[in-house]
């Protein structure tokens, strides 16, 4: 099939007869992969970036590797190829001409970051951040925090680890950099980070963000960008000695990536809304920051609304943390709360009266409610982890398809 389809070689373990020419036979094709991208990263004088951490990645990767090809040829993976396969294939895409690759690292168990940063041997590494995501696979999230400190073992000698100083596990991963000899360079809220944010300034919809790089103040215009991961490129630029007045307008047009905030403009009921789309996945620190930053779109003559899923993976705390957010949201000035899932029917429970919605046992009920609800104008922001099929109502929406499905 993949011969049909234009592939000029096909990579097996066994013989097709028919097509005995264009198939080179292997004992394992995962270790022929494998071995394949180690020789593509040998072979490369591209400046090499690993990001991980436990929310943030491809939204970063996808910030620097925008900022980044207006300096010379970049390769970014695609879409989320962050586990043992995306990894090497996205190393295997690699070129001679490439000045810069970023990639990123997921996990879902220990030993993974270690072995994937293995096969990167990255120059610089980034780690957003650490939090509960996929904590039912660990004892508790300061061994999330070690999992994700594999990163360091695998940098280049005189090599470069960026670190999140405002993460409660900083000074643990700087301690582990330390003993590798790395350079540590730091962002944030914190001043005593090497790249600052000294305030943010609300016009209408915009941030400026007045950042300190060094003794000198910068000034950034954004919509609804994460904050942090916009000073972890400014860092990396800066590392990198790249001119960085030349993309300082790069910002102000960047949109979230999809799934992951990015705002949308939508017709449907006969009516103009908006939609934010967080519908790639949840945890506590993804949830928080993507409520955070709802309300930070300040209100004038609209009202705000969000459709809640389950946040998965959260092992024996899940009820725990599912309660915890009916907190953060009780102090928000969202409107109404539509829920979808067995565990955020605990939010649910916990909400203000006046901010309960409905509970959706299906996807159609979006529709059936949303219908006699949403006005002109409003804003709709869907959030929750991937499995819970969140994404499909936000994807009728964006592609304009009559029903949910």
């Amino acid at each position: 099939n993949a011969i049909k389809k234009g592939a000029s070689y096909a990579i097996c373990t066994k013989i097709n007869s028919k097509y005995k020419n264009k198939i080179i036979k292997v004992k394992e094709p995962k270790t022929f992969l494998n071995n394949f991208a180690l020789r593509k990263r040998e072979n490369s004088n591209a400046k090499i970036i690993a990001i991980t951490g436990s929310a943030g990645k491809t939204s970063l990767k996808n910030m620097l590797y925008g900022l980044l090809k207006r300096y010379g040829e970049t390769f970014s993976s695609p879409r989320s190829f962050n586990n043992d396969l995306g990894v090497p294939i996205s190393l295997s895409n690699l070129k001679i001409e490439h000045k810069y690759g970023i990639f990123e690292v997921g996990m879902n168990k220990a030993g993974e970051i270690r072995k994937l940063s293995k096969l990167i041997k990255p120059d610089f590494a980034i780690i957003t951040n650490i939090a509960e995501a996929h904590i039912e696979n660990f004892k508790n999230i300061k061994d999330i925090a070690i999992a994700k400190s594999e990163i360091i073992e695998n940098i280049k000698k005189d090599g470069s680890i960026f670190l999140n100083k405002d993460d409660k596990f900083f000074k643990f991963l700087r301690r582990k950099a330390k003993l590798k000899n790395l350079k540590v360079i730091t962002f944030g809220r914190s001043k005593n980070s090497d790249i600052h944010l000294i305030k943010v300034i609300k016009k209408k919809n915009d941030k400026i963000l007045l950042i300190k790089i060094n003794e000198k103040v910068v000034k950034i215009k954004t919509t609804n960008l994460n904050i942090h991961n916009v000073l972890a490129s400014v860092a990396v630029l800066k590392e990198l000695k790249l001119n960085f007045s030349k993309v300082l307008n790069f910002f102000k047009a960047l949109q979230p990536s999809d799934g992951r905030g990015k705002l949308y403009r939508i017709k449907r009921y006969k009516k103009t809304f908006n939609l934010i789309d967080e519908s790639y996945n949840a945890n506590p620190l993804s949830m928080k920051n993507a409520i955070n930053n709802f309300s930070d779109i300040k209100k004038t003559n609209f009202k705000k609304y969000l459709i809640l899923g389950d946040m998965l993976e959260l092992g024996k705390k899940s009820l725990v943390y599912h309660k915890d957010l009916s907190r953060l949201i009780n102090s928000s000035d969202i409107d109404k709360v539509f829920i979808k899932g067995k565990k955020s029917i605990i939010t649910y429970k916990n909400l203000k009266k006046e901010k309960c919605g409905n509970i959706f046992q299906s996807n159609q009920d979006a529709d059936l409610i949303l219908k006699n609800i949403i006005a002109n104008n409003d804003y709709l922001m869907i959030k929750g982890s991937n499995a819970t099929g969140l994404k499909n109502i936000s994807n009728a929406m964006i592609r304009g398809k009559i029903n949910v499905i």
